[in-house]
C-alpha cells in the first residue's frame, strides 16, 4: 500500500462551504486516491466525488 495523500486546502474550502450551507450530509475520504466522497442534499448531485483542486462530480455514472 502506497503512501497516504493528505487533502487539499481547495478540498477543506468546498467542505467547509457545504457544511455552513447545510447541504452536506455526509463525507468519506479515500487517502489512496485523495479523493472525498461526499452526500448532499442536493437533488442533482446526490453523491458526488470532490477532487484534489476542489472540482466536483459525479460519483457514479448512469450508464444506460
Amino acid at each position: 500500500m502506497g503512501i497516504p495523500i493528505e487533502p487539499t486546502e481547495a478540498q477543506y474550502l468546498v467542505l467547509n462551504v457545504l457544511d455552513t450551507l447545510e447541504i452536506l450530509r455526509r463525507k468519506m475520504y479515500d487517502p489512496s486516491i485523495g479523493v472525498w466522497y461526499i452526500e448532499t442534499l442536493s437533488p442533482s448531485l446526490p453523491i458526488a466525488a470532490l477532487q484534489r483542486d476542489g472540482e466536483i462530480s459525479p460519483a457514479f455514472w448512469n450508464v444506460e
